[in-house]
């Protein structure tokens, strides 16, 4: 998983991240697929931040290359010509 969201809702907050364990499951020849978004909603951000110790370490880091691509496309982009 590269990133998460957190949303407000009404009765608490959201948080939608991707699951790679899913999504390594679907990429297996034969497996029924499952959609890798994992969405929970909690009362209050005491009990999300719980749930975000365990899901934080599981982040893997942007690649120099993906942020490189991305800072080469924005300059590209907003350049005049």
């Amino acid at each position: 998983m590269d990133r998460i969201y957190i949303e407000p809702a009404e009765n608490g907050l959201i948080l939608r991240y991707d699951d790679d364990k899913i999504r390594d499951a679907n990429r297996k020849s034969g497996s029924k697929w499952k959609d890798p978004e994992v969405k929970k909603v909690y009362p209050d951000a005491a009990s999300m931040l719980q749930d975000l110790t365990n899901v934080l370490p599981t982040m893997k880091p942007r690649t120099a290359s993906a942020t490189d691509e991305f800072a080469e496309s924005f300059a590209e982009a907003t350049t005049k010509e």
